[in-house]
């Protein structure tokens, strides 16, 4: 059988059933043939999308979801899936309106020995720790600016590679790297209960650039948001077809895309933004990082002390519970591990208004770094090396924009031949 990147088969595939072939139409599309297919509508496939829209490249987005991690309960009160934007999200925050910050004081963290706040005796018994990974953070959020920076001119992965510095920590395991530079007590205390309610993993299981990542909180605001999707797709919306994708197969001038309810269709291009384990399915992709799940549930209720006395509250790497936020309106979201948490041992009265399993939430165990254009005309796109909406937005734009500079390189060559044959011999 003919193969492609990571086993991608050929539409010619002996003993294939037949499947109806469609075009689709867009507002940008000559012909009615959308050019590129995007599969996925999270943050990456919609950076795509409207980049490729500015540029008046014709274009279909295929997605089951709009939105992807950012998902909003269904009365609208929280966010069940991403939670927090960071201030320094350059291009993610022109999409959303910024909620109540995060404050670090009034967050609370809680192990065998009790509940503390940032500013606890804890960090004044380990001051020299303390400063010595505060020096740290400022070094690698220096390396990763310049990281995002680069990553518009060049794919995620080798914008990783083309840093030492970052490359060897997105290689070296957290544990070694607290081992290392003897963050012991500090990686206790605040950087294992910051890693368990954000990243829903120990630091056993992830890596020294993961680690540091899920710290920058700690010196860049963060804020609580509502994304907003409109403005997000003005002017594309149309463009959205809801779908799944059952497969992709080589075709002779392109690809075949394969739905589930909508038949196929051939397209020049395909990029794919979907959640890893997906794109591993559709790509066949060799090595992809390890699950982290988790149980999103919207409340009602009233918090037991010490738990009421805090926005936040952040839990120890070995406890289910993996943060509890309580809500501007007083709702409250409860993230675990567990379909069914004891939820009395944190309230004297709940209701559960919306539950939102995610298995998995994200990938973040391991240390693959997959590239971003697979072939010519083949994307990747998404949170499959650093997890983070910035992050992904960024790969979106990557992909857009090589694909917009191939198709005007492609245009120019072909005006070049046309020309060149109107002068003749």
């Amino acid at each position: 059988m003919d193969t492609g990147y990571g086993g991608l088969p050929s539409a010619r595939t002996p003993g294939a059933a037949p499947t109806q072939t469609r075009t689709y139409a867009t507002a940008t599309s000559p012909a009615g043939s959308p050019g590129t297919v995007i599969i996925g509508a999270g943050i990456a496939g919609l950076a795509c999308a409207r980049r490729l829209h500015k540029a008046g490249h014709p274009f279909l987005v295929i997605s089951e979801n709009i939105g992807g991690r950012i998902c909003r309960s269904r009365d609208g009160r929280v966010n069940l899936g991403a939670y927090y934007v960071r201030a320094d999200y350059d291009h993610v925050n022109q999409f959303v309106r910024l909620g109540r910050r995060i404050n670090t004081l009034r967050t609370l963290r809680h192990d065998r020995d009790g509940a503390y706040t940032f500013l606890d005796r804890r960090v004044l018994f380990h001051v020299p720790q303390a400063m010595r990974f505060l020096t740290m953070l400022l070094t690698f959020r220096r390396h990763y600016e310049v990281l995002k920076s680069n990553c518009l001119i060049m794919s995620q992965a080798e914008a990783i590679r083309s840093d030492p510095y970052l490359y060897d920590l997105y290689r070296q395991p957290a544990v070694e790297f607290i081992r290392q530079n003897r963050l012991k007590d500090i990686a206790r205390h605040y950087l294992t209960p910051s890693l368990h309610g954000t990243a829903f993993s120990p630091p056993e299981e992830l890596s020294a650039f993961i680690l540091l990542l899920t710290a920058l909180p700690f010196l860049v605001p963060i804020y609580e948001f509502t994304f907003r999707l409109d403005a997000m797709v003005d002017g594309f919306s149309h463009a959205l077809m809801r779908d799944s994708v059952a497969s992709i197969t080589q075709h002779d001038v392109g690809y075949r895309i394969n739905t589930q309810s909508s038949g196929s269709l051939v397209a020049d291009r395909v990029v794919v933004a979907t959640p890893p384990h997906v794109s591993q399915r559709l790509l066949g992709l060799p090595d992809i990082k390890g699950p982290a799940c988790a149980h999103m549930f919207e409340l009602v209720g009233s918090l037991r002390e010490p738990f009421s006395r805090a926005d936040i509250n952040l839990f120890s790497g070995s406890d289910p519970t993996l943060a509890i936020a309580r809500q501007p309106d007083s709702s409250i979201l409860f993230c675990s591990r567990e379909l069914a948490p004891d939820l009395d041992r944190y309230l004297t009265s709940w209701e559960v208004i919306e539950h939102k399993p995610w298995s998995p939430a994200f990938r973040l165990k391991g240390h693959a770094l997959l590239e971003c254009r697979l072939t010519p005309d083949l994307y990747l796109i998404g949170d499959h090396n650093i997890c983070g909406l910035e992050d992904a937005y960024l790969t979106g734009l990557f992909a857009a924009r090589q694909i917009v500079r191939s198709t005007e390189a492609s245009m120019a060559e072909i005006r070049g031949s046309l020309q060149g044959a109107a002068l003749g011999p």
